[in-house]
């Protein structure tokens, strides 16, 4: 199967994807799941989508794809799973349901290098507090700037690069590294 994304990968991207994720039948090495088997729990709601798909048709996943199915225990428990983890790390009752989505989706692989219902709330509480840093600047408040610094530089360790291209693309707006960590970095750190 050849797989098309729209917009269509350029060289640079798939060379950051080859870099940066793992093929699924990698994955899947020396593990029970076999890519066969991880297409029904994905299509059963339990695993997630592939963060990227290759123009040859190979799914890339992160790394860490099986790490909350293993943390859970088994398939039918990933998703009470992830409402526990969700909800502990202080997120939203009222989102669970969509963040769980987000999840199945495939789109958190794309922006944070570990993905876990942790790192989604902390990403979420981040991404808020630095929009709002930037849309009151204090620039010549010391205690302002350290703020946005300590933050910037916690955002900017939660998530990965996004593709050169088709991550910068795809969206329609620019990824947060760039709207929040550059763009905060350039301004006023």
């Amino acid at each position: 199967m050849i797989w098309t994304t729209d917009p269509p990968l350029t060289t640079a991207d798939i060379d950051y994807i080859r870099e940066n994720y793992v093929p699924l039948g990698a994955a899947c090495a020396g593990r029970h799941e076999t890519p066969e088997r991880v297409r029904v729990l994905i299509d059963a709601g339990r695993l997630p989508e592939p963060t990227y798909w290759l123009p040859d048709g190979t799914a890339m996943v992160p790394a860490d794809y099986f790490r909350l199915l293993d943390e859970a225990g088994s398939p039918a428990d990933v998703r009470a799973h992830f409402a526990r983890r969700f909800l502990g790390a202080g997120g939203d009752a009222a989102t669970v349901d969509e963040e769980w989505s987000a999840y199945l989706s495939g789109l958190y692989g794309v922006c944070l290098r570990e993905v876990t219902p942790e790192t989604i709330v902390r990403k979420t509480a981040l991404v808020d507090s630095v929009t709002r840093l930037l849309d009151h600047p204090r620039s010549d408040d010391a205690e302002w700037r350290r703020t946005l610094r300590e933050q910037v530089d916690e955002l900017d360790a939660l998530e990965r690069d996004f593709s050169p291209d088709y991550d910068r693309t795809r969206f329609h707006e620019p990824p947060t590294r760039d709207r929040l960590i550059a763009t905060a970095r350039e301004l006023y750190l």
